[in-house]
């Protein structure tokens, strides 16, 4: 049986992202930002990134902290919202604070991501106040577009996905995206 980390980034949709993972029938566990070191996913088969925020005082040094992990992560790994902006800035994509973009969507994928096969556009919840700004860096791939330039990105030659919405709080297919995510750990 798989087993996921998941860090939680204290968003509204963290309950909603774990009981995605539940119905799954994965064991996952539940982490702080604050405790993500080197070694925080030895034992896990996969990473799920919530959304949510870092905190104003501690935001660069747990930046770090996730380039350090990432480096070293041998793992699929999933960014959700905030996880979208942490895959990002470890890659070196620009990003800019836009006005808050709350509610449904629709969401057009340019070419098929691996994470949603067959989906060609699909209605998603965002809620967020920062996106990637094109051109993205080499290493990452961008799949979808809304008007909001960046919504699903994967780096090249690594199972590493990123999403700007929230596929726990959307309808399928967006939503299958999670079990999608959990059948490749």
């Amino acid at each position: 049986m798989s087993r996921l980390l998941i860090l939680n980034h204290h968003g509204a949709s963290v309950p909603e992202l774990i009981a995605r993972v539940r119905e799954t029938g994965v064991s996952f566990e539940v982490i702080e930002p604050d405790e993500v070191g080197r070694s925080s996913a030895q034992g896990f088969d996969g990473v799920i990134a919530s959304g949510g925020y870092l905190r104003a005082e501690t935001y660069k040094t747990e930046l770090q902290a996730y380039s350090a992990f990432l480096e070293d992560l041998d793992r699929p790994f999933l960014g959700i919202c905030l996880g979208l902006k942490i895959l990002g800035h470890v890659y070196g994509a620009r990003m800019k604070r836009i006005p808050p973009a709350v509610g449904t969507y629709t969401v057009h994928f340019q070419r098929e991501y691996p994470l949603a096969p067959g989906v060609q556009e699909c209605k998603v919840y965002q809620g967020h106040k920062y996106e990637l700004l094109p051109p993205l860096p080499d290493a990452l791939e961008n799949y979808a577009t809304n008007g909001s330039p960046v919504q699903a990105v994967k780096v090249k030659g690594k199972d590493r996905f990123g999403l700007q919405f929230h596929p726990e709080l959307s309808e399928n297919p967006a939503r299958a995206i999670v079990q999608n995510f959990v059948s490749i750990c």
